[in-house]
């Protein structure tokens, strides 16, 4: 058995998306990383690019890659141990070590605490959905995860069943929260309360470095200009897992190239 990393990188070429987006070169990039990396630490990396649902309005990539890694796996007789399932606006270092060895048999995630008010919003939003069930917003908040790199096992399959018959029972629901509604982000909230609910045990004790999610809010894209020995910016420097996020969607190409600019050729 081995590892895998479960990249999430379907393009969507409908004009109004390309445009939304500013074009897909910025997946691209990552893809060179985690193919690098995965063949540097023995691990599958798979390019996750056939959806099941071809109405990608309905059923949106976020909430297809729960329901079909499973079963794209399987159908390609890959036989996995651990599956990292993560988002294609990610760059990872060429030195990062290898995070697999560092879970255990949980599901494993990393809290996310960037933007509380964005959040906190979503979560209140979908709160009456949710009800009567017994969870406070609180609650939900603190054990808030970020959906964007969560690494899962065979464990699981049954909670991603579960979480596909809840979105299919509900989708005209949830369709209607997450676009016109509470309009904050698409799976996440929806699948931490799910998490709540089914009342799994989340490993979130690994390193925020190996998920560096909103660097412009944590000011790491800048260097140490009071020494200026060093212009290697912050993120460089302590990050493995860069996460392009939070800032304008049609920035992220010019973000990410730039980045490789400066370490591409370190993935030879």
């Amino acid at each position: 058995m081995k590892n895998v990393v479960f990249w999430t990188g379907i393009k969507n070429n409908s004009p109004n998306m390309v445009e939304k987006y500013g074009g897909w070169d910025w997946m691209d990039i990552s893809k060179k990383s985690w193919e690098y990396w995965c063949e540097k630490n023995d691990c599958i990396f798979y390019h996750y690019d056939n959806p099941s649902e071809k109405d990608l309005i309905e059923y949106r990539v976020t909430w297809q890659r729960w329901f079909d890694v499973y079963d794209e796996l399987e159908k390609n007789n890959i036989n996995y141990d651990k599956i990292f399932v993560v988002d294609a606006c990610s760059i990872v270092k060429w030195d990062c070590p290898n995070f697999f060895n560092l879970c255990d048999d949980r599901m494993t995630a990393w809290l996310d605490k960037d933007n509380w008010g964005w959040i906190y919003q979503s979560v209140v939003g979908y709160k009456d959905f949710f009800e009567p069930i017994e969870l406070s917003s609180g609650e939900i908040v603190n054990n808030y995860i970020n959906a964007g790199a969560v690494i899962i096992n065979k464990n699981h399959k049954e909670f991603f069943k579960s979480l596909k018959d809840f979105y299919y029972d509900n989708k005209d629901r949830l369709i209607s929260l997450q676009d016109k509604e509470v309009i904050k982000g698409t799976d996440q909230t929806p699948f931490n309360y799910w998490l709540q609910i089914k009342n799994m045990d989340v490993n979130t004790s690994l390193p925020f470095m190996y998920n560096l999610t909103h660097i412009h809010r944590k000011g790491m894209f800048s260097h140490n200009w009071q020494l200026n020995e060093d212009t290697t910016p912050f993120f460089i420097k302590y990050g493995y897992v860069w996460k392009y996020n939070g800032v304008p969607k049609n920035e992220r190409t010019n973000l990410m190239k730039q980045t490789w600019d400066l370490i591409g050729h370190k993935y030879q």
